[in-house]
Parts: structure tokens; sequence; C-alpha cells
């Protein structure tokens, strides 16, 4: 179990918090020497809604038809589409927002489902991911969107190491500069394991797991 983590406020909203763990873990697609913890943002009612809130801001002049959820960022997703939505809020002011989640077939490619296929083509969409680190989860994700033939007007995230993809600017709540340090490196050039450190664990969409 992890212990004695550093407690980060976010800037722009110092009720958003998230904890933080100095290591050496491992993801998919890199080894890093932080751990984000996403948990109590993404399942915290009262937490993901100041989320919500801040990343509204920043779509406020953006038409969308669609939100849709990476990395279990449902939550914050209705209560984005519910603030997009509200009156008063600009262009999406009374629009019928969905909030929606692609699924992973067996060769581990995002998919939409035929009745939820309809909510993508031809529709404006906004992006929604827990954490974009190098920027592959956030690619495959738009590669799937072009590929039903959506238009990705806008990306959202918690935490983004990465200011853009593709020349979409990237908005996040946290910024790598707001930790102080955090790193990343590919797994045959991560200078923690050069040194003989072993890993502390692995990071998952979905949390930590011990090693």
């Amino acid at each position: 179990m992890l212990m004695n983590p550093v407690t980060v406020p976010a800037k722009g909203n110092r009720r958003i918090k998230l904890n933080i763990y100095p290591g050496h873990y491992a993801t998919s697609h890199a080894h890093v020497d932080h751990y984000i913890s996403m948990t109590e943002v993404r399942t915290n009612a009262a937490m993901a809604a100041e989320t919500a809130d801040m990343l509204a801001k920043q779509f406020r002049y953006t038409q969308i038809d669609t939100v849709i959820c990476l990395e279990y960022t449902q939550n914050i997703g209705a209560f984005l589409a519910k603030e997009l939505s509200a009156p008063g809020r600009d262009v999406n002011c009374g629009a019928e927002i969905h909030v929606i989640t692609p699924s992973i077939n067996s060769n581990n490619q995002l998919t939409f489902s035929s009745d939820i296929q309809p909510y993508v083509t031809n529709c404006n969409v906004l992006i929604l991911i827990s954490t974009a680190s190098t920027g592959r989860s956030l690619a495959r994700a738009a590669e799937c969107v072009t590929y039903y033939g959506g238009r990705i007007v806008g990306i959202g995230s918690i935490f983004s190491a990465i200011d853009e993809l593709g020349g979409i600017p990237v908005h996040t709540v946290f910024k790598r500069s707001d930790f102080g340090s955090y790193n990343n490196y590919s797994s045959d050039n991560c200078p923690l394991c050069k040194a003989g450190r072993k890993l502390d664990g692995f990071i998952t969409t979905s949390g930590y797991t011990k090693l």
C-alpha cells in the first residue's frame, strides 16, 4: 500500500487535489518517477464537479456535441456536459451533449458500437482523459475518432505533460510544473533502471499495482 503522499492542489481551484507518490513506476508506454493518483478526483462527486467546472471555462466558446471519456473520467464528463449546456453557457446553452466511452476489442483497438457511432460521426468531439503523459493514448483515441468520422474540437485532461496533440491544445487542470519534478523515460533508456532501482509498481488507467 502506498504511504505518505504529497498532496498538490490545483492552482486554479484549491478544492481539486491530487496525491503524488515519488518512486519508480512502469506504465504501458514508459517509466515514470512519480505516480499521480487519480482515484479521488475521479470518484469524489464534489471534486469531479469542480474539475468539470474548471475545464468548462476552456471550452465555453467551442461547439461540442459529444464528450468522449477515457480512463474512467465518466463522472467528470457528465458534469462537464451539464456545465457546458447550462443556461447562459454561450454556444452550447441548451444543447444535447452526449457522454460516451469507447470499447476495446480483442486486438486492443478502441471501437464504438453501432448505436454509439451516430454520436461520433460528423460530430464535434471533446476528448477527456485522466493523464496525458507521453501523448500515445491521446493519439490512439484521436485515430479512433477520426476513423469514425468525428471532428476533434478539444482535448481536456486532469494532468498532462504535453501541451498539444496534432495542433490541438490540451487544456489541463494540472501541468508537469505543478509537481516540481515529473519525468518519463522509455523503458530501454530509464536512468532509474540503469542505477539499479527496482520498480515500485505498475500504473494502469485504473490505478496502481504494487510489484
